[in-house]
Formats: structure tokens, C-alpha cells, sequence
């Protein structure tokens, strides 16, 4: 069983006011909790329903607890099997290593898009990005769901975008853009920064300054094409796998 005060204190974590004023958030999910619990990452609380059982989990630190009471903490329309309550981590500019490649993503607003290009950024090894102070916070429950635990991995910074930029003088620092110079004819070096912007802004003007070169993902023409732009995590996606090859 958990105290009805213990389940208002979780339900307080769903809003961005009360994560940033207690400094924790919510993992859901069976796959990402276990994740979770194996990292570096400092988990306060963690619960399993009855459907779950102690092999199945393998830790002794679980508190069991009805559906009923998993479905009064849980974000999700349809209660997980597992949630954990998880210690924010700090990261600084600092402890960004500038002999590997860098991901910048400014005004990243879409909690589905920020997951997504986090998730994809662990298949493809850029396991650092900088974010905008703009951005949505990586803790957002809608962004740990769409991460499918690859958060655990990951090195996320806010930061001014700007002001870190105008330091980086010995790196080349490219831009996604609709138009550029195409991808495919890029030599990209070890430790290069790309800068993906918002679907409907683009990059905005003070980080545009510090871009060395344009470059864009060529639409494949076809007959009656209209579409405007990519979704910024699947041009996030094809940079990456073009990074890499």
C-alpha cells in the first residue's frame, strides 16, 4: 500500500512547476524503469502492480501496489506496470565533450519530437546534445515515454545557445535548413555540432550567427509534391544516419 500523501507528492510531478521545484520526475513503463534502475540515475521510489511479480523484476527495493493505486500516480491514460521516481540529474556545459559530435536543438517544443530524437540519438552513438532554454524539459513524462529509456544514456544540457556557440571556434557547426547545401555531399569530422530547429520557426536568427555552413535533406521529386518541411525529429534522424555513413 502507499500513503495518500506519498500519492499526492507523485501527482504533483506531473506538472513542470512542482519537477523543478522538488528536482524529481516519473519513469512509466516496465522496459524504461528497469533501465532506469540499472543507470547512474538516482531512483528515490519505485512500484510495480500484482501483474508483475519479483522474478520478474529482480529487485528488492520495489514496493508492490494495487492497479488501483498505480492508476491514481501514473501520467498515462492506461496505468503501466511499473513507475519509478527519479532524482533530476544535473549537467553543465562542462561536461560536454568537445572531441565528439554535438547535437543542438533549439525550440524544440514537442514532447514527442524531443523523445524521439533522443531515442534515435542512442541508436546512431550521440549520446550529448545542448538544449535550448526553450526547449521542453527532457523530465516531461510525454518525452521519458517517447525515449523508451535511451534517456539513460543520454548527456542533455540547457543552455543559451549563443553564448556556448561563440566558444567553439575549432569546430565546424552546421545547420539544417530547407535550403543548403545537400547533406550527402558533406565530410563531416569527429566531433562537428549540428543545429536542428523547430518545425514551424526554424533556427532562430542569434544561433543562425554562429553557423558555418547550410546544409538540408533533398526532397526525392515527385509528381504533385507540396509538403513543407520535414518533422524535426525524422530530419534529426536522417542527419544522423548521414553523420555516420
Amino acid at each position: 500500500m502507499i500513503s495518500k500523501n506519498l500519492i499526492s507528492q507523485i501527482r504533483l510531478l506531473h506538472h513542470k512547476k512542482h519537477r523543478d521545484e522538488q528536482q524529481f520526475f516519473i519513469v512509466e513503463g516496465v522496459k524504461s524503469c528497469i533501465e532506469t534502475l540499472q543507470s547512474n540515475f538516482e531512483v528515490v521510489h519505485s512500484f510495480a502492480t500484482n501483474r508483475l511479480s519479483e522474478t520478474d523484476i529482480n529487485n528488492s527495493d520495489i514496493q508492490f501496489i494495487s492497479e488501483k493505486e498505480m492508476e491514481r500516480i501514473s501520467c498515462l491514460s492506461t496505468a503501466p506496470e511499473m513507475l519509478c521516481i527519479v532524482k533530476k540529474p544535473t549537467c553543465h556545459l562542462d561536461d560536454l565533450d568537445e572531441e565528439k559530435p554535438l547535437l543542438v536543438l533549439d525550440a524544440i517544443r514537442d514532447p514527442g519530437n524531443l523523445g524521439t530524437i533522443i531515442r534515435t540519438a542512442d541508436w546512431f552513438g550521440f549520446n550529448q546534445m545542448l538544449c535550448s532554454e526553450d526547449c521542453v524539459e527532457f523530465t516531461n513524462p510525454k518525452v521519458i515515454q517517447a525515449t523508451m529509456g535511451s534517456f539513460t544514456r543520454s548527456k542533455i544540457v540547457y543552455a543559451q545557445l549563443s553564448d556556448y556557440l561563440a566558444t567553439q571556434k575549432k569546430r565546424t557547426v552546421y545547420g539544417l535548413y530547407m535550403n543548403g547545401e545537400p547533406i550527402q555531399k558533406q565530410s563531416f569530422k569527429p566531433n562537428d555540432i549540428i543545429v536542428v530547429g523547430s518545425e514551424s520557426h526554424g533556427i532562430s536568427e542569434a544561433v543562425a550567427a554562429h553557423i558555418h555552413t547550410k546544409i538540408e535533406i533533398p526532397m526525392f521529386p515527385h509528381a504533385g509534391a507540396t509538403p513543407e518541411s520535414l518533422n524535426a525529429a525524422m530530419a534529426a534522424g536522417i542527419f544522423m544516419f548521414c553523420y555516420r555513413n
